[in-house]
């Protein structure tokens, strides 16, 4: 009975110290509310255990049995591993013309010009739509809600320098020439991976191009508006770099927007490197970044193991969530295929919607997953959230941050992915605790970096 009254307390320890853990955790972090939440859950429940544990009434040794049993009950429900089930593909997928993309018809698409008239004769069921919305300020320009004189240019000036740069070295990219260098698909892979964390990534794979997420015209990239788009290419690597919590709690107001442009451009860079690094070992590669993609980033990040695609329409990955920008190198060096990344995400978006409380424009996916292009998923209108950018004068992002997997990297949070990993179960509890401690819509409400305040 010693023996068993000591597990007891070793038990109601380890509680008091995960309480703490998690608690530390928030305060950290900056957030008041889930620290507070936590820390009177904990009481509520730790001083009853104490009191049971410690006190001396008939029948508490049988108490004390009845709490390990239940404790190692729930431990069990909750750390039991499921076979998790990916997306589900339902046949052939057609290639999407990049030009029916909204971003891409309002960044390339210029009113007045032949390929304007052309391309609205052709689908004028767009025209009254995107007249409305030409017809709003632009993002960080005079007149948007999060205009500011000294800050919108942060988000300009990222974006322009990408563009520049990409327009630039797409302009001058070198033929390729010499002789090859030889190695295996493993060894490349190897080396294609580690030059890549060393850029900066956060997330790399490789994979086999799958030519359904090829764009089937020019939309937006470099090249000849309706140019059909041929790639040859045979394999491609994705990588993803990490937005920073601390910028992207502020959504939907400007400093997530600065931190958007800052990683495609950090993103860019780093693609553009490794597709020079394997044109100079001979072999084909181009860089799909920001103003130049010529395939979908998101599915082919997905085949490369990055993650999977959540509800709000973006990749989730297993560390970050959808707190990521992605990039992808496309080539013929011959690579590995890694495997997808199943880890719960299409089982945790069935039940969470979080993202779907937070849009302000109710353009993501309330419904059930239905087969959209050979795929059964949920999908974005990205029509209607790209109004609300140009509505709200930012690029939003309420759905990344509200969304349960963007929380940042953490003794706490990694406990708590490793949870989601497991089962329905866990998952189910991973959010009824994630709305205790932060609400289902957190509010923006904390101090901006003073070097972006609106003052």
């Amino acid at each position: 009975m010693v023996l068993l009254f000591a597990f007891a307390w070793i038990v109601f320890g380890a509680l008091a110290l995960m309480a703490m853990l998690f608690v530390l955790s928030f305060l950290r972090e900056g957030d008041r509310r889930p620290a507070a939440v936590t820390l009177a859950a904990a009481l509520a429940l730790l001083l009853p255990l104490a009191l049971l544990l410690s006190w001396d009434y008939p029948g508490r040794s049988w108490v004390v049995v009845a709490l390990l049993f239940l404790f190692c009950t729930v431990c069990a429900m909750l750390s039991v591993k499921v076979r998790s089930e990916g997306l589900i593909s339902m046949g052939a997928q057609a290639r999407v013309d990049e030009r029916d993309a909204v971003f891409h018809r309002f960044y390339r698409l210029e009113p007045g010009s032949e390929d304007f008239e052309s391309y609205y004769s052709s689908h004028p069921e767009k025209r009254s739509f995107d007249d409305r919305v030409r017809a709003m300020p632009a993002l960080a320009e005079p007149g948007s809600r999060t205009h500011h004189p000294l800050n919108s240019p942060f988000q300009a000036a990222c974006f322009e320098v990408c563009e520049e740069l990409v327009s630039d070295l797409e302009s001058k990219r070198p033929p390729v020439s010499g002789e090859t260098v030889q190695a295996s698909a493993e060894e490349f892979t190897r080396r294609i991976k580690g030059f890549a964390r060393y850029l900066g990534a956060a997330e790399v794979g490789c994979t086999t191009l799958n030519q359904a997420y090829v764009y089937s015209h020019v939309g937006r990239s470099q090249g000849s508006w309706g140019e059909a788009i041929e790639l040859a290419h045979t394999h491609a690597v994705a990588l993803a770099v990490p937005m920073s919590h601390e910028m992207l709690r502020h959504a939907p107001d400007s400093p997530a927007t600065t931190e958007t442009a800052f990683e495609y451009l950090e993103a860019a860079k780093i693609a553009l490197v490794l597709a020079r690094y394997i044109q100079r070992l001979g072999y084909q590669a181009r860089a799909h970044v920001d103003t130049n993609y010529r395939v979908m980033c998101v599915p082919v990040a997905a085949d490369a193991g990055l993650g999977e695609l959540g509800r709000l329409g973006l990749l989730v990955t297993p560390r970050l969530g959808p707190r990521v920008r992605l990039a992808v190198v496309t080539t013929d060096l011959p690579l590995g295929q890694d495997p997808p990344a199943v880890f719960g995400v299409q089982d945790f978006c069935s039940f969470c919607r979080k993202c779907v409380d937070a849009c302000p424009s109710g353009s993501v996916d309330a419904g059930e997953k239905r087969e959209i292009g050979g795929v059964l998923k949920w999908q974005t209108v990205q029509d209607d959230c790209y109004r609300q950018w140009r509505v709200g004068g930012s690029d939003c992002a309420l759905c990344v941050k509200v969304c349960p997997y963007s929380h940042p990297e953490g003794p706490a949070h990694s406990l708590v992915r490793w949870l989601t990993r497991r089962n329905h179960l866990s998952r189910r509890l991973a959010l009824w605790a994630d709305d205790l401690a932060y609400g289902r819509c957190p509010a923006a409400s904390y101090p901006y970096p003073d070097w972006h305040d609106r003052s």
